[in-house]
């Protein structure tokens, strides 16, 4: 004996059909909130983590819907716009970068090198040093995917 089950709602329509619908508007819908809080998260560590944070490196990290889904921190952006990315996410030494280098012309002001034809030449004493931010906000979001996704039921 063979029985087969049809599962139909009162107007008759598919159930499965309808219920796919509903999940992957559920999941498009699941997927850019956690990328705005994963936005939202970068950001705060890298104005957490920087030693004088300004806003601009965090400024470029965000939420942007890809073909596939959803990102945050667009590399190509961030390459043009902020090359430093990596070097302060990972450090000098993390990525391979001579540090022992001479600085073009500038001088020191608020912490920062600025580049100045008036100014002096100079070399760095130390490495910078990797923030981590992004390692740290992959750690975060681990937390915070469960939750964003126990909200949307």
């Amino acid at each position: 004996m063979r029985v087969r089950v049809v599962m139909r709602d009162k107007v008759g329509s598919d159930f499965f059909v309808r219920e796919q619908i509903r999940l992957e508007v559920m999941s498009k819908r699941d997927t850019e909130r956690i990328a705005r809080e994963c936005e939202k998260t970068i950001q705060s560590m890298i104005m957490e983590k920087a030693d004088k944070p300004t806003g601009y490196l965090a400024s470029k990290y965000l939420a942007e819907q890809i073909p596939l889904g959803w990102g945050v921190g667009d590399i190509p952006t961030l390459d043009a716009e902020a090359p430093y990315w990596n070097h302060l996410d990972k450090g000098s030494e993390g990525i391979g970068a001579n540090w022992q280098h001479t600085l073009p012309k500038g001088y020191w002001e608020d912490g920062r090198w600025v580049e100045d034809d008036s100014g002096y030449f100079a070399v760095p004493k130390t490495p910078l040093p990797a923030l981590n931010y992004i390692a740290s906000t992959l750690a975060q979001m681990e937390v915070q995917i469960p939750i964003i996704l126990r909200m949307s039921k």
